[in-house]
């Protein structure tokens, strides 16, 4: 019993390991940003069943360089903009694996336009004359590049499954729906009179609530039919497992990590002031300066950038090339950067202004795992149209309100 009890625990000791290597990827990473992590694999350097996917994304991505090489500015085209975020909101998450992948690429080759599709899968030269209009252009090639992204997503993912199956356990749909559910209560409490269909859904939502306590699946299967079987309802179930959803959901818009170097007070009660570490070139200055003090702020509030020629200490930016864009822990002071990223292109924009979010404290508020029964990653953003949950997302009331709770000294 020792031993099984020490191999359980070495093995739970890994899995944390694992957890903490796993791949900071937000979740509407496009395949150009990706590709950046992953890089040009030469054709079979690695057996893939997913290497059809790979080949054209990387195909077409070398293309779109080739035709804007030579455009002026205003006539670039690109994947990037506010509108075409492709966002998965929680009661509609992506769902992703090789299978599905593939199943879309084929769906995908079948549209796709004749002389377009022999370009791309063929040895032809490529050149910046296109056989389709520039709309169409970038409509298919958006349609490619998030099959691309998704195949390069499952790659880089592909060796911590195992880690992203153990944060099956951040899965809060079960206290979304619940929450969502007129008098939730009464039907609960009425239980023999509910369809089964209905029944089935209920649980589902709400062993998915008991899995937000860290319990295992046997384990809350197995509570929810003693309670129905010892009072005729899950009600008792539903109430004792509520606040374990009710504390992950408030957790994903919480500030984790109060920083020590801000000022917000009630000489200035609409200005809060953040000191960040000179970059070497004004053209940074400006990217930053433009993006992060437009996003946060609120009414008559500004957050303020107060330049300075702070160390390791204060906050900062560092551009690496192929980089994932991360922040060194939530209240951390380093921001990194992809320097093969344009910071002209809206996500890059998007990410510094999430980023910093980082800075302040903020987690992110989207969730992925991989489900092992169905052999699937499974992801979703609670709130599409917050700026730490989603590239759709804005700075909102929520993260002015949470940060005034925290930095603001009256």
């Amino acid at each position: 019993m020792k031993i099984l009890l020490v191999v359980f625990l070495f093995q739970l000791s890994i899995l944390a390991k694992e957890s903490n290597r796993i791949p900071h990827l937000d979740l509407e990473m496009s395949g150009t940003e990706l590709h950046s992590l992953l890089g040009f694999r030469d054709d079979g350097e690695e057996d893939s069943e997913l290497d059809p996917v790979m080949k054209l994304g990387k195909r077409y991505l070398t293309w779109l360089k080739i035709v804007n090489q030579n455009r002026p500015e205003e006539l670039k085209l690109s994947l990037s903009n506010p509108e075409n975020q492709p966002g998965y909101p929680i009661d509609s998450p992506k769902i992703s694996s090789p299978k599905i992948i593939l199943e879309l690429f084929s769906q995908l080759k079948k549209d796709l336009p004749e002389e377009f599709k022999k370009v791309l899968t063929t040895q032809a030269a490529l050149t910046d004359s296109i056989p389709v209009s520039d709309a169409d252009f970038v409509s298919y090639g958006r349609r490619i590049d998030n099959l691309y992204a998704s195949a390069s997503r499952w790659l880089l993912q592909k060796p911590y499954l195992w880690a992203y199956a153990s944060k099956k356990h951040d899965d809060i749909r079960g206290y979304y729906f619940l929450k969502q559910t007129p008098q939730v209560e009464n039907q609960l409490t009425n239980w023999e009179q509910l369809s089964g269909d209905t029944q089935i859904q209920f649980r589902g939502w709400l062993e998915g609530l008991c899995f937000n306590s860290e319990a295992t699946a046997s384990v809350c299967g197995a509570n929810l039919d003693k309670t129905i079987a010892e009072n005729g309802n899950p009600l008792p179930y539903f109430k004792r497992y509520l606040q374990d959803g009710e504390s992950k959901w408030n957790n994903l818009f919480l500030i984790q990590n109060k920083r020590d170097d801000l000022l917000w007070s009630v000489e200035h009660p609409e200005l809060l002031s953040a000191p960040f570490s000179k970059p070497d070139t004004y053209e940074v200055e400006q990217f930053l300066r433009l993006n992060i003090e437009d996003e946060w702020r609120w009414l008559g509030w500004q957050l303020r950038l107060n330049f300075t020629q702070g160390g390791m200490d204060t906050t900062h930016v560092t551009f690496s090339p192929g980089a994932t864009p991360h922040v060194n822990g939530l209240g951390g002071n380093e921001i990194t950067m992809d320097a093969n990223q344009p910071i002209t292109e809206y996500h890059v924009r998007w990410t510094i202004r999430h980023e910093y979010g980082h800075t302040l404290g903020f987690p992110d508020c989207y969730i992925e795992f991989y489900d092992t029964d169905k052999a699937v990653m499974i992801s979703y953003q609670i709130d599409t149209t917050n700026l730490m949950c989603s590239r759709r997302g804005k700075l909102q009331e929520k993260h002015f309100e949470e940060l005034k709770r925290v930095y603001f000294t009256p």
